[in-house]
């Protein structure tokens, strides 16, 4: 069975990695999401964290520990 999240199911693939970016584990979640969907450039990785990190953001903004401010302190692309 798949997680749900207010009635909504999140495909197995996304859930380690959403519970990643939650808790601002940005590098541990570039790496998952190249683990799930296979080899990627790291453009195209980033690429993919940014457009998750923004949708969990807009859906789910409840269940980020980190605040938005301090989310990517120390991250450079």
């Amino acid at each position: 069975m798949q997680p749900e999240h207010q009635g909504v199911t999140v495909p197995e693939r996304w859930d380690h990695i959403d519970e990643l970016l939650f808790h601002g584990h940005r590098i541990q979640a570039a790496y998952a999401i190249r683990e799930q969907f296979g080899p990627m450039p790291l453009r195209a990785t980033i690429e993919a964290v940014s457009e998750r990190f923004e949708h969990l953001r807009a859906t789910r903004p409840e269940d980020f520990t980190v605040s938005l401010g301090d989310y990517w302190d120390g991250f450079y692309s």
